[in-house]
Formats: structure tokens, sequence, C-alpha cells
């Protein structure tokens, strides 16, 4: 009777054979490597050897559809941070759950970042193992976040690859606009006892897109645009006329924050609030990771006109400014979580989940989780490229996926010649992706949350199982767009980047209603809006679009649906509804 020796093992030996005598070249031990999940798995086998755990999700998969071209060179330097794991998840579950139950002892005790991290972030002790093994193995840490989830650490190609088991090589891509690229050609492995979660900057093949559509003036198309401002867009009190704002509430004592991927020419800023005059808005700019805000984009313009638009007496926006990187983003994200002041955040620029890897998206929802547990609320644009936001498959878009975060979806808005409601459909221009639809779908990462179970229905092809997006819309549409004053002149934008920044300026607006009352911010709004949408209160706290029209997949339907989610705001309705407890 013969055994059988399995195949990993022999690849194994001839692998270590190859590297320990010397003979081999790179091609040679890259076609070996290859034939275990990764470059580090052989290492398992050999005798004395650590036992190792798997980072799984840090080779983008982008790799998938590239052309490997060359190894990134050995002694090129590359800043990295490397996320931990948090403790006592499931009593943060727990304590989530209570925070945002009415019927709790614990309804919005919120906590502080101290106390967060004192619960929650790896220890001490934890974060003392990471530094002594990246230190002891040539990196060099530079910086432990506040809330111990991330350390920024640096070192050469060389050391990376041993360390983390893996190997940098160079890619290209159709596939995206950065068409050479460096990322792991294996998914990375360490020491199982290390509470390691991901590791960023290790690529730079993700690129997040803003959702923004500018509409050219004087363009031929389906053109709506019936507001008072320049080029007929919509100006501030169009929006609050049209969605019915109370005249009283302007954000007055609140902090807003704005995740950004550039910077913005504060001159137009100022020429927008002069035009509508507008009180003139703090702005505190936050850079991270020596982003200087050099390179201006519209993007950034927009979110802040348009939240100065709703909220013109908030104390202060402060706009966080990264490069447009994923480590830079998961670092930007954790700023805003440990500094702990925006109690109302938004973001317009995000990636199709298809693009993300497993690890970055479990380190944002980690940070996400913080963020809830401290009250603070983050609205992300749904995306402008309908049920298909890769342009190709049904997906949606992260950050808005995520569980923790209000995905804004995109309608067209009709008003009547006063200026009042008249009425709302999906934003879909002719069935097109490509900045053409409001965004929304079912998510391929997170399970459905319990605020969502038992509101989708069949006819919505929604999911029972997994999260479904958007949660809530507003006008998105560049043909019924907004007047926004860029780069020195006029202009009409659309997308979901109009809408959530509104529906974050609206949060901001809730909360000052709520500590007039000497109640305490509304924190993460989905549980109550939510409750709220399966309540009687329902009609006349929303607009539900429910006329059959479609993000090219997707009907809008009575209640909620994939389309638009609950709907657009009813202002002076809902601030109530949100302010009773």
């Amino acid at each position: 009777m013969t055994s059988t020796i399995p195949r990993i093992y022999l690849y194994g030996l001839l692998l270590t054979s190859l590297i320990t005598f010397g003979s081999a070249r790179a091609e040679q031990i890259d076609i070996v490597s290859s034939r275990f999940t990764n470059v580090g798995q052989y290492q398992a086998l050999l005798p004395g050897s650590l036992p190792l755990q798997q980072i799984m999700g840090v080779v983008p998969p982008a790799v998938r559809d590239a052309r490997k071209l060359k190894t990134v060179e050995t002694d090129k330097v590359l800043s990295l941070t490397i996320a931990l794991k948090l403790n006592e998840e499931d009593e943060l579950e727990e304590l989530l759950q209570d925070l945002y139950d009415p019927n709790s002892s614990k309804y919005h005790q919120f906590l502080t970042q101290d106390q967060f991290a004192n619960r929650f972030s790896p220890t001490l002790e934890q974060v003392a193992s990471v530094k002594k093994f990246m230190e002891s193995n040539g990196m060099e840490v530079e910086s432990v976040d506040p809330n111990r989830l991330l350390i920024q650490v640096k070192g050469r190609v060389e050391t990376i690859n041993r360390v983390f088991h893996t190997q940098l090589w160079y890619y290209s891509s159709e596939n995206l606009e950065n068409l050479l690229f460096h990322a792991p050609a294996y998914e990375l492995q360490i020491e199982e006892n290390l509470p390691i979660q991901g590791v960023y900057g290790l690529d730079d093949a993700l690129r997040a897109h803003h959702h923004s559509v500018r509409r050219a003036i004087g363009a031929d198309g389906d053109i709506e645009a019936t507001g008072t401002g320049p080029n007929k867009g919509f100006a501030p009190s169009d929006i609050r006329t049209a969605y019915s704002i109370p005249s009283n509430l302007t954000g007055s004592g609140q902090t807003l924050g704005l995740l950004e991927l550039a910077g913005y020419k504060a001159s137009d800023i100022t020429a927008y609030e002069n035009y509508f005059k507008l009180p003139k808005v703090t702005l505190q700019n936050v850079f991270i990771d020596g982003a200087t805000g050099s390179t201006t984009d519209d993007e950034v313009t927009l979110d802040i006109e348009l939240m100065a638009a709703v909220a013109p007496g908030a104390q202060k926006i402060l706009v966080y400014i990264g490069k447009n990187t994923g480590k830079s983003f998961i670092n930007i994200l954790n700023k805003m979580a440990t500094d702990n002041i925006a109690k109302s955040i938004s973001c317009s620029w995000g990636s199709a989940e298809t693009t993300m890897s497993s690890s970055s998206a479990q380190t944002e929802n980690n940070i996400f989780r913080q963020m809830a547990a401290q009250g603070q609320a983050f609205y992300s644009a749904a995306g402008d490229d309908g049920a298909y936001d890769d342009s190709k498959t049904l997906s949606v878009d992260d950050p808005g996926s995520q569980p923790y975060v209000v995905s804004v979806g995109g309608t067209r808005l009709k008003t009547n010649s006063n200026g009042t409601y008249a009425s709302e459909t999906t934003w879909n221009k002719n069935n097109t992706a490509n900045g053409g639809a409001g965004g929304g779908g079912i998510s391929k990462f997170w399970t459905i949350p319990t605020w969502q179970q038992g509101v989708i229905s069949s006819s919505s092809k929604g999911s029972t199982k997994m999260r479904n997006v958007p949660d809530v819309s507003l006008n998105a549409d560049p043909n019924t767009g907004y007047s926004i004053y860029a780069d020195g002149s006029w202009t009409i934008y659309g997308g979901t980047s109009c809408s959530a920044p509104l529906w974050a300026a609206y949060s901001a607006l809730v909360n000052q209603q709520r500590a007039s009352k000497n109640l305490s911010p509304l924190g993460f709004p989905n549980p109550s809006l939510y409750q709220i949408g399966k309540s009687s209160s329902y009609n006349t706290d929303f607009h539900d679009i429910k006329d059959g029209s479609t993000n090219i997949y997707y009907p809008a339907v009575t209640g909620y649906d994939d389309a638009t989610g609950w709907g657009s705001f009813i202002g002076s309705s809902l601030v109530q509804d949100l302010s009773l407890k």
C-alpha cells in the first residue's frame, strides 16, 4: 500500500531548498510559491517555525486582472499603518444596541474617546508586543494613535517582505485609472499572537472616487433647473423651501465634519456665502498623512458650500484632508473618531465593495463602531452609478454600505412654481451608470442589521439577509441640481455627493433642536430613522418615493427600497420626531 505525500509539502521542500542553497532566480521562487495561498505558507511546514496567522484581504482585488511587471525595489521605503483588533467585541455590540434602544437605561449614554479606548481598544501590553516585534525586525515605529487602534510604521521593502512573508510587485492594469501600481502578491502572514487586523500602505491600487456630477451650462437634455440661484440651480433658500426646513434652525452651536481627499479654494466659499448673504462659517482644516490641500477639487468646494447652505449658523466645519490612498482614508476616519469633535460628518468619496479588501472593510467597521459609541453620525454618498457601483456588476459603495454608516441615495426633485415640494422620483438618466443614477443595492460584506430587519419587501428586490442601501435619499440629479461656485465661476452640480452633506447638515439642525431641550446629540440615526419608517409617522416625516422608477435595477416601492431608502426628509416634521427623547 503506497502513501501519498501532500503536494503542498513537496512544494514547500522545493521552495525551501531553492532559497537555502541560493540557487534560485526570482522567477523560479515566484513560480513555486504561487502554489501556496502566499509565499509564507511553506514556513508553517518547517521544523521550529513559529505559528503564523494569515491576514486575509490585503492583496487588492485589482491584482486578479493585472499584469505582473517586476518586484518593487528592495531599498524603497514605505510608510505603513498597522491596524489592531478590538477587544470585547461581543460586549461592544451589546453596548451599541443599548445606546440606541430608547427603552434601555443606557440610551444615548455615549462614551468619551478615553472610555471607549479603556474598554475596547487594544491594551497597552498588546500595543507593546506589536511595537517590539516591528522594531526587533527592522521596522521603525513612528507613532500610535490615541485609541491604540492604529500604529504608524515605516521600513524598507526588503524588510516588509520578510516581516510579512510576502513580496511586493509592480503591476499594470487597464481597469484602473493608475495603470501602474504596486501591491503584495500574496496575503500576509504574521505571528499568531499579534493582534493585527490589517496592514495599509502596501499598495497604491485603490483610488476612491467622488460622487459629484457637473452639468455643463447650456447642455441639452432633460433639464428642469427651476431654482433661484445662478443658472437656475437650487439656492440655499430653495433647498429649505422644497424640503420644509424650519427657518429657526441653522445649526447654531454645532460642529460638522467633512472627509476629503483634496483641497479647496477658500475664496470660492467666501464668494458663495457673500452671494447668498450667508454667515461665514468657520472652516478648520485638519491635514492627514502629510497632505497640504494644494491640489484642489470641486468636490470639496461643493461639500462645504452645501453644508453651509443648510447649516449656515454652525459653529465650525472641520475639513479633514488626506491623500487619495487606502491608507490615508483609514487614517482620516480614525482621526475623526479620536478627535470626537464633529457629531455630524459627511463623506462624498468611496469605492465599490468589489474593489475593497476584507481587511480594509473590517478596520473601517471598527472605527465606525467607535464613532457610533461616541454619538457621532457619519453620512456617506451611495454613489452615482445606480445599482452597478463598479459600472459592471450589481454592487454597492463603501463606506456607505458599512452597517454603522448612513448611506444617502439620489432622487430627482420637482418643485411647484412657489418653490414648494411637488414630487420626486429615483435619479436615473436613461439607465446609465457612470454618473447617471443614484446608488443602491445589497452589500456583499455585511449581514442585515437588526434595525433593517422586517422592512424589506419582495417587490423591492432587496435582501432579508444582507445589508441594503441606501438608507435615505435627497435630490441628486444634476439636471435639477445646485448652484455651486467653484474655480471662480458658477456651475450646476448634482450627484449623491450633494445629498450626503445636505443630510449631514440637516442632522446638525436636529442636534441644535435636541440641545435646546437639553438632550444628547442624535448620534448614529439609523435605528431612529428605521423605527420612524415602520411607524404611523412615516408619511409625515418622509417623502416616500414609490412610483416604480429604478436605479437601473432596484425599483422604488412603497416604504423602504434599495433605490431611494426611506426617501427624502420633510424637515419640519422629522426634526420634531427625532427630538422627542
